[in-house]
């Protein structure tokens, strides 16, 4: 029996956005505050694909869309409203290292399928490619880090996930928080440079397309031709077409 992609992930969404959303009214009849916001940001998360695609803002393959789902469960989930950040000490460095991957494979979906875009034309090469990779994780994975920093500061809460954090004046000392998000940045660094170093041998082999490491970008590009002028081209081709028709 063969399961078919999107029926998954439209499953996958409903079921979660229905779990979480059970959450959401369960922390509001216990008055436990900061368990519901994190439900309502985890909602919020699962339901942001379907507006960006109703939107018509960006397209996201399918399967992409089950690993970011699958994520989203895992960090925001079970790591969050559940806590498994503080019920296991790994959790936090598992998804690190699965953010790490997903962004640093993400950035070499959208190099390479701007690389490819036929109004483009230099081509990069694999060195600069596996670095603007390994840059666009590693960038992100910090804007995070920066974002969890300013709230645990401003509100005096443990977004950063430290553990044995003492309050003073009824906030968090941070510090420890510090030493816990270079912790996370170097995990990230880690993950992004395995994926990048794949990434740069893969093209210097010059492996098919249509392999399994880049069977994302084709996917992504068909998905969103109007980011790669491929909506432009098609046209052109359809117009040629009815020419010789005629």
């Amino acid at each position: 029996m063969r399961i078919d992609p999107k029926k998954l992930e439209k499953y996958l969404r409903y079921f979660f956005i229905l779990l979480t959303s059970v959450v959401i009214g369960y922390n509001v009849y216990l008055a436990q505050w900061e368990t519901f916001w994190s439900a309502v940001m985890t909602l919020l998360l699962f339901m942001l694909p379907t507006v960006l695609e109703k939107r018509n803002a960006i397209t996201i393959p399918t399967s992409l869309q089950i690993i970011i789902l699958l994520f989203i469960f895992a960090s925001m989930y079970l790591g969050e409203i559940h806590r498994y950040f503080y019920r296991y000490r790994w959790w936090d460095r598992m998804l690190h290292t699965a953010s790490a991957v997903i962004l640093s494979y993400s950035g070499f979906i959208l190099i390479y399928s701007m690389n490819k875009d036929y109004k483009v034309d230099v081509k990069l090469s694999p060195k600069f490619m596996a670095l603007f990779s390994f840059c666009f994780a590693i960038m992100v994975c910090a804007l995070w880090e920066i974002f969890e920093y300013t709230v645990d500061a401003i509100f005096g809460v443990d977004m950063q996930k430290a553990r044995n954090l003492e309050k003073v004046y009824g906030f968090f000392d941070t510090r420890l928080g510090v030493k816990d998000t270079m912790k996370d940045l170097i995990i990230d660094a880690i993950g992004a440079y395995v994926v990048s170093l794949i990434g740069y041998f893969h093209l210097k082999r010059k492996k098919d397309e249509d392999s399994a490491f880049w069977s994302l970008h084709k996917q992504f590009m068909k998905d969103n031709p109007e980011l790669f002028g491929l909506a432009e081209e098609e046209n052109k081709i359809d117009m040629k077409m009815n020419r010789i028709k005629k």
